[in-house]
């Protein structure tokens, strides 16, 4: 029987070349958010905080625009719903488990240790916490210094322009539209959606397109069956 310092180093383990695939993202992000105005501290504070990538890319892109406030909340809980989904496939697994431990497992759980853990779960191992802990640990350093290091390297290199970066924020996120394009299903909602944000642009400008826009996809998404 496995111990649970086992488990944990396990998942530490494990988790490497899952996290390790986010280290452009997390120096993209450290870049964007020092492009966008953040100091080094607000964007590594950003990254210890939140841990959503998706939801802090649409943040700095928010900000650089000069929108805060509610539509970065809004933005944000739209991106990170499907995190609801990961604890209802997660959640009968560790039944049982007192409700402050299902906290802490909760702030750590994101694509990369939902993945892990339920392809570990699926190859018929046992539900640990220890497991999931030791992978949590080390995505959230992983994502962490990566941030860090691209918010230096956004620091020393002002001249974003020079090196191409002021396109990093459309670049960025085209790049994560282009991945999951995986079916004509998909391409039909990131169509619709993009053409109801150019309609909410023209009518309320980029507040209301990033609404609209989410909002179109999210609503295709779970009421339209992908055939």
């Amino acid at each position: 029987m496995n111990s649970a310092r086992t488990l944990f180093v396990t998942g530490m383990i494990q988790i490497i070349p899952v996290a390790a695939a986010g280290i452009v993202d997390g120096l993209v992000f450290g870049i964007l958010a020092r492009q966008a105005g953040l100091g080094i501290a607000e964007a590594l504070l950003f990254s210890l905080l939140v841990n959503a990538g998706s939801s802090q890319f649409a943040a700095v892109g928010l900000i650089s625009q000069g929108i805060v406030g509610w539509p970065i909340l809004v933005s944000a809980a739209l991106l990170n719903a499907r995190h609801l989904l990961y604890g209802l496939s997660l959640g009968p697994h560790f039944r049982g488990t007192p409700p402050w431990k299902l906290s802490l497992m909760a702030a750590g759980l994101n694509d990369e240790t939902y993945a892990l853990t339920s392809t570990y779960l699926a190859s018929g191992q046992k539900p640990s916490l220890s497991f999931f802990a030791g992978a949590s640990a080390v995505d959230y350093l992983i994502w962490n210094a990566s941030t860090l290091a691209g918010a230096w390297f956004g620091a020393v290199f002002t001249e974003t322009e020079a090196y191409g970066l002021d396109f990093a924020f459309v670049a960025t996120f085209l790049g994560f539209l282009a991945i999951n394009l995986l079916s004509p299903f998909h391409v039909k909602v990131a169509a619709g959606a993009a053409a109801v944000a150019c309609l909410a642009y023209w009518g309320g400008g980029g507040t209301a397109a990033v609404i609209a826009g989410t909002l179109t996809a999210v609503v295709m998404g779970a009421v339209i069956r992908e055939r």
